[in-house]
């Protein structure tokens, strides 16, 4: 039964969204041949943001982020690139976005570094996952990203990343991806922790909250429902995962639910959650009047209560559910 896969594909606005950003990435592609060439073989670019999860609007900027593989020519290090080449490297990324006229990198570009695929790894659990930003990268190349450059580096990374999360799972045929669900979950808590800061001392707190409860929340629990219900049980089955973008996901974790009495409440989502998008596409989000703010609250609250009642589930193992709550 794929009930809820094909309630996905039959909404036009959602699907041509899709497709429009499919195009926008070719695009991204073809620009940054243009500009960059095989002196950087060791290192990929990915999006993650709207244009990861592939609901890219007329307002959305470029988020990259960058993974440099160790050469076989080069000691080993924390980071394979030195400082003069991340140099070298962004003021190329900067001359993709520019070519395409679009929105200057958020933050003046601070957020543009290079890290080494075996430090996100070998740093996992540990201060520096943190500190220097290690630990996000992580979760989104495993959980929104599309290469623009080296998708082959990318592909190994995501390989290599989900080996430390299996490692375990070796000639196991009950093996639970507990290590993978935890650090998942972990985003999550640590999404809302940075809301409860950002809120505070950013004016754009109100964008935040809708992208917490709707763009995250699908990023993350898409993910986690398809491995309560057993969908993600094997590095390749992850694999399988991660070449789904969330909406894709969450039909599909839904699917292998198979509770039909969801389906009527999933249409209304698809249906919300493409009014929230295209309120970001016209920058309407920061602009709402109260009564459009209880609207969209009203929403995200209803999508919120999809997603318990799908993990709360008597379809769904309780063994695996025990573990997504406790």
């Amino acid at each position: 039964m794929n009930s809820f896969s094909n309630k996905l594909r039959e909404n036009q606005a959602l699907t041509e969204r899709i497709d429009y950003s499919k195009v926008f990435l070719e695009t991204i592609k073809t620009t940054a041949l243009e500009c960059l060439t095989s002196e950087w073989d060791n290192v990929a670019v990915f999006a993650a943001g709207s244009l990861g999860r592939f609901e890219a609007g007329r307002q959305s900027d470029l988020d990259v982020f960058v993974l440099a593989k160790q050469r076989q020519t080069m000691p080993g290090g924390p980071n394979p690139l030195n400082h003069l080449d991340e140099i070298r490297l962004f003021s190329k990324l900067i001359e993709i976005n520019s070519k395409l006229n679009l929105p200057e990198f958020s933050g003046d570009g601070r957020y543009l570094k290079a890290h080494g695929v075996e430090r996100i790894i070998s740093s996992t659990g540990d201060a520096h996952d943190d500190i220097e930003n290690l630990f996000t990268t992580r979760m989104l190349l495993l959980l929104e990203s599309q290469a623009i450059w080296n998708s082959e580096l990318r592909a190994d990374a995501i390989k290599s990343v989900l080996a430390n999360y299996f490692k375990d799972g070796k000639g196991k045929t009950d093996f639970r991806p507990l290590f993978l669900l935890n650090d998942i979950l972990r985003y999550w808590r640590t999404l809302c922790l940075n809301y409860e800061r950002d809120r505070v001392i950013s004016k754009k707190w109100w964008k935040t909250n809708l992208n917490l409860k709707f763009s995250r929340k699908l990023t993350i629990f898409s993910t986690v429902l398809l491995i309560v219900t057993q969908e993600a049980q094997t590095i390749d089955d992850f694999i399988r995962i991660t070449d789904l973008v969330p909406l894709e996901r969450l039909a599909l974790a839904l699917d292998k639910l198979g509770d039909d009495s969801l389906l009527d409440r999933f249409d209304l989502f698809l249906n919300d959650y493409e009014s929230f998008l295209a309120a970001k596409s016209f920058n309407e989000v920061m602009n709402q009047t109260a009564e459009k703010k209880t609207e969209f609250k009203s929403k995200a609250e209803s999508f919120g209560t999809l997603i318990y009642d799908a993990i709360m589930s008597d379809k769904i193992d309780p063994r695996f559910r025990r573990f997504a709550i406790i």
